[in-house]
C-alpha cells in the first residue's frame, strides 16, 4: 500500500465547519497537511485504499489525486 498526495474540497454549506470536516478526515486515515478555508480546500495525504472512504466523509464535494509539475 502507498501513500498517496490529495486535495480536499469542501462543500460550500460546510465552509464555516471545515475544522470539523478536518476531524472527520483524520478520523478516516488522512494525514493533513495544510487547511485553506477560503478556498474551502484540505490538502495532506492517505493510503490509496482510503480514497473511497474520504470522499463519503460529510461536507467533502470531491477527492483529487495531486500531482507535481517540474520545471524543464
Amino acid at each position: 500500500m502507498s501513500n498517496v498526495n490529495i486535495s480536499v474540497s469542501v462543500d460550500d454549506e460546510y465552509a464555516d465547519k471545515i475544522l470539523e470536516v478536518v476531524a472527520d478526515l483524520q478520523a478516516v486515515g488522512m494525514n493533513v497537511e495544510n487547511i485553506m478555508p477560503i478556498l474551502g480546500v484540505i490538502t495532506g495525504s492517505v493510503e490509496s485504499t482510503q480514497m473511497d472512504a474520504l470522499s463519503q466523509v460529510k461536507g467533502v464535494n470531491a477527492v483529487e489525486v495531486s500531482r507535481t509539475f517540474r520545471a524543464i
